[in-house]
């Protein structure tokens, strides 16, 4: 079974700093809390796609506040943790298929309001500049507002699974949220997430591969009337979407004739 990148990066934040966490902290906080924390600010500020990468584009401007004494501490036994922790949320942008523009930069800074015992991590997209142009090229951040209404998975034109969670995992295995009795379905196949109130599909690295709409695909943004297949088992994707942009041509008109 693959690591999840949350687990990895709390693996190695633990490898990075086990020491550190028990002693300065006392075990009140851990290396998934910053894990945690740094992941969520990751996807805060997620930033769509642009150009032919269909990727979404993560923040590579990362400041993160700690109790001043702490963080005296943390650099004293680690006077590059700056680089370690780049290093760290590079990889973790990759497990979870997004891309960065440049490496990223991240400032530790003491911050005292803070205890002991707290931190905040702050993440941000920092200024790109067109080589070419030198001009600013602007990051679109997605409107969440503009969230995919009933999403669901008709599965061999029987079984309709609802989809209400973040992130959904597929195969034959018994603890996917969805299971497909199929012997020719990984134990672990697909991963749905949604980003900005749409589902994408990431194939998890399956044996047999993943095809959306017959072209073989290891990430593709779902639509409505997707058909995916897996093994032998096709699987339906719908949402309400459709029917809002029929709505929504109903009510435009043509410009009457000269």
């Amino acid at each position: 079974m693959n690591e999840k990148p949350i687990d990895k990066l709390e693996s190695q934040l633990e490898q990075l700093i086990e020491g550190a966490f028990a002693k300065l902290f006392r075990k009140t906080i851990s290396a998934r809390d910053i894990a945690v924390e740094i992941a969520r600010s990751m996807e805060n500020q997620l930033a769509h796609p642009i150009g032919d990468d269909g990727r979404y584009i993560a923040p590579d401007a990362y400041i993160i506040f700690l109790n001043p004494d702490a963080l005296k501490n943390f650099l004293n036994a680690f006077p590059d943790l700056s680089k370690r922790l780049s290093d760290l949320i590079v990889d973790l942008s990759s497990q979870s298929g997004y891309r960065l523009n440049s490496v990223p930069q991240v400032k530790l800074l003491g911050d005292g309001q803070n205890n002991i015992h707290q931190f905040k991590v702050i993440a941000s997209h920092s200024a790109e500049i067109n080589n070419s142009t030198a001009a600013m090229q602007a990051y679109h951040v997605a409107d969440v507002s503009k969230a995919v209404k009933n999403p669901q998975l008709i599965i061999s034109e029987k079984l309709v699974v609802e989809l209400t969670s973040s992130t959904i995992n597929i195969g034959r295995g018994d603890q996917n949220d969805v299971m497909i009795d199929d012997r020719y379905v990984s134990r672990h196949h697909l991963q749905l997430r949604r980003r900005f109130g749409a589902y994408t599909l990431f194939d998890v690295q399956s044996s047999g591969g993943t095809r959306v709409n017959n072209i073989v695909v290891r990430e593709h943004r779902l639509q409505s009337g997707d058909v995916i297949q897996i093994g032998q088992t096709q699987i339906i994707y719908t949402d309400d979407s459709h029917d809002d942009a029929t709505s929504a041509g109903s009510t435009q008109t043509l410009d009457p004739l000269p």
